[in-house]
């Protein structure tokens, strides 16, 4: 049953990750309008790495299911799960409880947690 957890909180945390990048690059970013070149790519690159870790945690909670003992498992979870919950935290605090992925980070968090 552990496996289903890991597996699911490795699934919502690659859809979360594939929802926030298409999201920020058609929507939030594109209305970024002040700065400078540079400054826009800046924005640009720490919002899509964002995308980027979360997508890779994902994986690595999938594979972490499939192929590792539990030893293993431990770490990539502790990992993944500082992760998300540090994703979680500085969701809620910039957007002040008001968008949905703070609670969604928060979630696969714990299923992570339940299947470790």
């Amino acid at each position: 049953m552990s496996d289903t957890f890991l597996m699911a909180a490795g699934m919502g945390g690659m859809i979360i990750a594939l929802v926030h990048g298409y999201l920020g690059q058609t929507i939030v970013l594109p209305s970024f309008s002040g700065g400078t070149p540079p400054v826009r790519r800046v924005n640009q690159a720490v919002f899509q790495l964002s995308t980027l870790y979360w997508f890779a945690g994902g994986i690595a909670l999938i594979c972490a299911a499939l192929f590792m003992e539990q030893g293993e498992r431990t770490i990539i979870v502790a990992m993944v799960s500082f992760l998300y919950v540090t994703g979680a935290i500085g969701n809620f605090w910039a957007t002040r409880g008001r968008h949905p992925g703070w609670f969604l980070l928060a979630l696969v968090t714990g299923l992570a947690l339940i299947g470790s």
